[in-house]
């Protein structure tokens, strides 16, 4: 059976750029390949031992094939907070961090007119995070009406992944496996990624979405876990929230009631207002705090008990090619069946681009052009 060159130099820098050791590889083969060998030695492999290895790092076969090293972008800034800090990023998040580069080079070279977009106001951490928020909520475009308007969670997700994306932004769904990041965002010259974690429930995304956008204002784009004690991640928390939650729609919206007088009431009430608004219950007890219905106890411990049942109502996912053209954004999706459509790029390429086997294109096509319009 013929058999394939791998160089050790291509696969000892998968391994540094990951952190991991040559035994982190072999354990999750499929197939016996003599892993330590293959990171200090050049070693022909056979092709089914070249597909397993690939696919333990979620490449394409031909990517083990290149002569060179491994070469990442710019590390994303670090943006988590308290003992996370310290945490490397995990094999599995470079991993993503690399396809979401990858997308934003094929944005770059197959898209170039597209642009992203930020107000026209410069925006730092010194602006007043209502005029922040007013800023982005204005350029973003959507209405009171259309918010609360919205018919559901994956309704309200839509509207928001859809505003962004028409201001030149690619939003991206996917299983973020490290659990010390909840969202990223990358910017790379012209173009910018915002990315949201598909365990999280569908308002939870908006929040991460909207956090991410505003990093991406503030030329802070990076990791995120979104706690809420670094300066720049309380600033992000705090303009999301007020996107979301205008004071004026707040004052419309908010019950003529005491707080603080029931913690189970309190819960009950913060649950249907979110639920109103179309808002995590989290971005809704920081908006709270900061507006003043909330005293900093309050909300701690309203947080705490929230934060405490997280993931309790999680919804699964939906069918594979939906969350496949979600895992990209319907932007960018659109855009490279449109240049495969054109001939500017073969199936092959586009598929690459798309995350997804070959076989499955056809499909991806038909279920991207029933999608339509919305995110």
């Amino acid at each position: 059976m013929a058999q394939v060159r791998v160089t050790a130099l291509r696969f000892s820098s998968m391994l540094e750029n990951r952190g991991m050791q040559a035994t982190h590889v072999r354990d999750g083969l499929k197939v016996e390949v003599d892993v330590e060998r293959l990171a200090s030695e050049d070693l022909d492999l056979e092709f089914e031992q070249l597909v397993a290895l690939a696919k333990r790092f979620k490449k394409p076969w031909p990517y083990l094939l290149v002569d060179a090293p491994e070469t990442l972008g710019a590390r994303p800034r670090d943006n988590r907070t308290l003992a996370n800090r310290r945490h490397p990023l995990s094999p599995e998040l470079v991993d993503e961090v690399m396809r979401v580069e990858a997308m934003l080079e094929a944005s770059a070279d197959l898209f170039p007119e597209i642009a992203f977009e930020v107000p026209t106001s410069a925006i730092t951490l010194n602006t007043p995070v209502v005029d922040a928020a007013a800023a982005i909520r204005e350029l973003l475009g959507v209405s009171w009406e259309a918010q609360i308007g919205a018919r559901g969670d994956y309704a309200s997700l839509r509207l928001w992944s859809l505003a962004l994306q028409e201001r030149g932004i690619y939003v991206s769904m996917r299983r973020l496996e490290d659990a010390t990041v909840r969202a990223f965002s990358l910017v790379s010259g012209e173009q910018a990624v915002v990315v949201a974690d598909t365990q999280d429930v569908p308002y939870a995304r908006i929040f991460s979405l909207l956090h991410e956008y505003t990093h991406v204002v503030l030329r802070t784009a990076g990791v995120c876990d979104l706690d809420d004690y670094d300066t720049v991640e309380r600033y992000c928390n705090a303009v999301a929230a007020t996107v979301l939650m205008p004071g004026a729609l707040l004052r419309r919206e908010l019950p003529k009631r005491t707080w603080g007088t029931s913690i189970e009431a309190d819960e009950k009430e913060i649950a249907a207002l979110a639920n109103r608004l179309g808002v995590s219950k989290a971005s809704l007890l920081i908006r709270l705090r900061d507006y003043g219905t909330l005293s900093q106890e309050q909300y701690d411990v309203l947080e705490r008990r929230r934060s405490e049942r997280r993931g309790g109502d999680e919804k699964p996912g939906g069918t594979y090619y939906p969350a496949a053209i979600n895992k990209v954004g319907r932007r960018f999706a659109r855009g490279v069946v449109g240049a495969y459509e054109a001939g500017t790029i073969d199936r092959q390429d586009a598929s690459t681009l798309l995350e997804i086997p070959e076989h499955n294109f056809h499909s991806f096509r038909v279920e991207l052009a029933k999608a339509g319009r919305g995110e």
